[in-house]
């Protein structure tokens, strides 16, 4: 008797453990899709479309280049100076 009420209870919390994991994340599908069809449909002339095309990582790979070589430069740095 005591063997199935301990099932039982060890059958609820993992059932209940289960069911708080999403991996969907905190943004449904269908929004992702329309905030990315507004970022294609965004005017050239607006105020946000402009904004939102600066900080679009194509628009910045010189940006995204100086600071991978920054990175690295200093991890070489770093490296050398432990292996002194």
């Amino acid at each position: 008797m005591k063997a199935s009420i301990n099932e039982e209870k060890k059958h609820k919390t993992i059932t209940a453990k289960k069911s708080h994991f999403t991996y969907k994340g905190l943004l449904n599908s269908g929004y992702k899709r329309m905030v990315k069809r507004n970022f294609r449909k965004a005017g050239k002339k607006s105020i946000f479309g402009i904004k939102q095309r600066a900080k679009s990582p194509k628009m910045c790979q010189t940006t995204h280049a100086t600071s991978m070589l920054l990175k690295v430069s200093v991890f070489a740095g770093v490296a050398l100076v432990a292996c002194v």
